[in-house]
């Protein structure tokens, strides 16, 4: 009997399932819904440059102009807790088409507008159609990508967040230098139909939900609402009105302390609020958004501060300032998608502190500008802000969304705009107010030392005089012209003064905000969404 052979064991061979792909359709509907919130993001701030123009257009005063861009970014965080309740009932799909249109025929007759008013009124309809389109943004992503592709869409989702600051400069410089201010609304027909009919095309819509018409919290969303529009209103007309000292602005800001205080009890008693204050009490959600705010901040003071500097110290011309941001952000553009590769392999914390720290030296690097300072030496600082927003805004989008259920992605989609648009409101204020201050500190201080009859101030103001009067100046104008132009210097440098000020302050507050990272936890990676 012939012995039994033992067969070798074949080895197991792994199975790997091949990951799903999103088909054309969906990835055609998550860039229109991406185009859309770029374009919305664009026009906050897009009015700044070119308001002067538009105040000879309508023959109005800088006081009052000034409710234009007010108007459109009041109206965006007022209805931003929309979102979320219109989301529920028609479909994030429904609520990015309805968005869109509403922006867009706004957005065409702007320009038609007789007078002041009516203006103001259709950026309020616009304000509120971008509020609604944003929030809507993070949820088509989340329904319709597939996990592995999500943190990438996210990614850019984020990238289209810290861009438009930089190069909001630059399409409006370029409006305003080649066709005229009409355009700064018409421009937006064409991404904003394109987002309409790429959205109809390629976003899935479910069912309309009219029984959720009588479950929605309406107390809440209306206090939520108009507690957000007063806080922003306030910030946003602080510093022309002079802060405390307008009824005003003591009233607003009065007002948004006792709506947003009665909301947060009211939603921390509600099963089912608008919004859920309580998703701040979770590390990562609520350090993931204190850090998006300071953030928002740091972007807007160096997309504020650095067009002001080359226009009134340099003279540029606004297309010239905006150049220098638009050079500076192509690296956003570039690194965005690595950085989510890499939050795959390295701890999105570790990420987050090195973004953060990074972006800190940059601003620092601006501390030591002086009124000598061009475009070509700002561009270094600008360039270490650019590498560095990505390695910042990709972590962050993972710490918040791996610490959420499915049912809180609208919660946290409307909490990640209130901050954004809020930190945007408070940075612009922010600077506008400590720069005034400062100016007038650093004039006062230098005024101290530039005394009439001395020496050297004698000898400054007698070459100014002497050079005028050599261009057929007569001697009486030379010498108001001599102590005029010693006024402007004086008044240059204090502001250069002041901008450097504001970029210390800013930069240490940026790169402090790295010690946070140490009290949020790692997400797992692969997780529940990403």
């Amino acid at each position: 009997m012939s012995a039994l052979i033992p067969m070798p064991a074949t080895a197991a061979v792994p199975v790997t399932t091949p990951r799903p792909m999103p088909n054309l359709r969906a990835m055609i509907g998550v860039g229109a819904v991406l185009l859309g919130t770029l374009t919305s993001l664009l026009n906050a701030r897009l009015l700044d440059i070119g308001l002067a123009d538009i105040r000879g257009a309508l023959g109005v005063g800088v006081d009052e102009a000034s409710w234009l861009t007010t108007a459109y970014v009041v109206a965006e965080v007022a209805a931003i807790p929309s979102a979320v309740w219109l989301r529920s009932i028609l479909s994030p799909a429904r609520g990015v088409l309805i968005g869109a249109m509403i922006f867009t025929v706004a957005s065409f007759l702007a320009p038609f507008s007789p007078d002041l008013p009516t203006l103001i009124s259709l950026q309020a309809v616009r304000g509120l159609s971008a509020g609604v389109l944003m929030p809507m943004a993070y949820a088509v992503v989340m329904r319709h990508m597939p996990q592995h592709l999500r943190l990438y869409a996210l990614s850019f989702y984020a990238l289209v967040s810290s861009l438009t600051p930089s190069i909001s400069a630059s399409v409006e410089g370029w409006i305003m230098t080649h066709l005229s201010w009409e355009y700064l609304f018409w421009i937006n027909v064409i991404p904003g139909s394109l987002t309409l009919l790429a959205g109809a095309y390629g976003l899935a819509s479910d069912p309309i939900r009219f029984l959720r018409f009588r479950r929605h919290d309406g107390f809440g969303l209306l206090a939520l609402s108009l507690g957000l529009a007063a806080l922003v209103t306030a910030l946003d007309q602080g510093n022309r009105l002079d802060w405390l000292g307008s009824g005003l602005i003591v009233g607003l800001l009065a007002s948004a302390g006792f709506l947003l205080g009665v909301y947060l009890v009211h939603a921390l008693c509600h099963r089912d609020p608008v919004v859920s204050p309580r998703l701040l009490a979770r590390d990562n959600i609520g350090l993931s958004l204190l850090v998006l705010f300071a953030m928002r901040i740091g972007l807007m003071t160096s997309a504020f501060l650095i067009p002001q500097y080359l226009i009134r110290v340099q003279g540029y011309r606004a297309l010239e300032s905006g150049d220098v941001f638009l050079v500076s952000a192509l690296p956003q553009v570039v690194l965005t998608p690595l950085v989510a590769w890499l939050v795959y392999r390295v701890d999105p914390r570790n990420l987050l502190a090195f973004g953060l720290i990074l972006f800190g030296a940059g601003v620092l690097m601006l501390t030591g500008l002086t009124s000598l300072w061009i475009g070509e030496q700002l561009l270094p600082a600008l360039l270490v802000q650019s590498v560095a927003a990505p390695f910042a805004a990709v972590p962050l989008m993972v710490l918040m969304t791996e610490e959420i259920t499915l049912r809180e992605i609208p919660w946290i989609a409307s909490l990640v705009h209130i901050t954004r648009t809020t930190g945007t409101a408070v940075g612009v204020a922010l600077v506008g107010t400590f720069t005034r201050k400062q100016e007038q500190i650093h004039s006062a201080l230098i005024g101290l030392n530039v005394e009439r009859g001395a020496a050297p101030v004698q000898a400054r103001l007698d070459a100014v005089a002497a050079s005028l009067r050599a261009q057929g100046v007569d001697p009486a104008t030379a010498g108001a012209k001599a102590t005029a132009t010693l006024a402007g210097t004086i008044q240059r440098e204090a502001f250069v003064m002041a901008y450097a000020d504001m970029f210390l302050l800013i930069g240490l507050m940026i790169a402090a905000m790295a010690l946070v990272t140490l009290f949020m936890y790692r997400p797992k990676l692969p997780g529940k969404f990403l």
